[in-house]
């Protein structure tokens, strides 16, 4: 008889296993005696100056295999800053070094949690270091005190999805990236100019907040906000092009090159229009703007993010030549909280061996 065992906090299978080395590994017994490889699941809510260089290479090294960086600037940012309030940090490593991590991060409207798995590893193997690493982290999150939580997946099949609602996370909103090729037969229309850093801040912020109202990500935003992305080497003030109407910011485009891709892409990064100055055609101008921007620097490649139910914006970049390219779906859901459990923070969590 072959099975494996799970903590309770990891949610429960049937049948038995046997701990191997301790705390924190399990050995599976299969058939005949053999086993399958043991992989450790560690939770970290403060990481030190080590532990945080140590999973950015990972991301890094990653991001070079898959050609992008698979968390997103929001989560990014937090875990190279050491983690804000509520941080959980899951690293899932073996005897080769680390696997995966699973990182949950606040956000305005509550909690995000993306999840980051090598992809050398073996398909099977893959599915359960990925699996191990999103219950755990889901589990420290409630017994952090629980609350509001949004699962980012990519391009997510029905057992992923099952397990999502098995947390209690459902599909509350769909995320097309498109892509198109560079240079449009079109240019833009309307006359931009170069983000002024220090000058322009205070006023882009409130136009930004006007037109992302409720926006989970995008609205929000601070000074201090726009002074993070301003500090990452991507920056370019002149890929950020605002157009001026009365003497103020009537709406923008500020585009993001990816030169970890490989053709290098250029992301149409946030693009708005300030809502007293909808219905003019601006949004199909600044697209265009951007477009130029980007092809201008020698880009053949252009992208952008946009929520599969704004229909009218995905229909603009329909028309000016965007295809869609692949679907992120966000799971939601109110999580209770957990009594935590004893033992010092980073201890590592008991995991199924795989």
């Amino acid at each position: 008889m072959a099975g494996t065992w799970k903590p309770h906090c990891l949610g429960s299978t049937t049948g038995f296993a046997s701990t191997l080395a301790g705390f924190g590994v399990v050995v599976d017994l299969r058939p005949a005696g053999t086993l399958r490889r043991v992989h450790l699941v560690e939770l970290i809510r403060r990481p030190d100056a080590d532990e945080i260089a140590t999973t950015t290479a990972f991301v890094e090294r990653v991001a070079t295999e898959l050609g992008m960086r698979p968390l997103s600037d929001h989560l990014w940012l937090d875990l190279r800053a050491g983690g804000s309030e509520g941080f959980v940090l899951i690293r899932v490593h073996d005897e080769s070094g680390p696997l995966a991590i699973a990182q949950i991060s606040a956000a305005n409207d509550g909690s995000a949690l993306e999840i980051v798995v090598d992809p050398a590893i073996a398909p099977d193997r893959r599915r359960r270091v990925h699996d191990d690493a999103a219950t755990t982290a889901i589990d420290a999150f409630r017994r952090g005190g629980g609350g509001r939580l949004t699962w980012w997946l990519d391009d997510p099949d029905a057992e992923l999805l099952g397990l999502a609602a098995g947390a209690g996370l459902m599909p509350v909103r769909a995320l097309h990236e498109m892509r198109r090729p560079l240079p449009h037969e079109r240019r833009a229309g309307v006359a931009t100019r170069s983000f002024r850093p220090g000058i322009d801040d205070e006023q882009w912020v409130r136009v930004n907040n006007r037109a992302f109202a409720g926006h989970g990500e995008q609205g929000g935003w601070t000074v201090e906000t726009l002074a993070l992305r301003r500090a990452e080497p991507w920056f370019d003030p002149d890929g950020f092009r605002i157009h001026e109407r009365d003497g103020r910011i009537a709406a923008f485009c500020w585009t993001k090159l990816h030169h970890e891709l490989d053709p290098v892409v250029g992301e149409i990064y946030v693009i708005a229009v300030d809502p007293d100055f909808h219905g003019t055609g601006l949004g199909t101008e600044l697209t265009l703007a951007g477009l130029d921007s980007i092809g201008d620097r020698g880009i053949t490649v252009a992208n952008l993010y946009v929520d599969a139910d704004n229909t009218a914006a995905v229909a603009l970049y329909d028309r000016l030549g965007f295809t869609l390219h692949r679907t992120r779906t966000a799971c939601s859901g109110e999580l209770s909280s957990l009594e935590p459990p004893h033992g010092p923070p980073n201890q590592p969590a008991p995991t199924e061996t795989r």
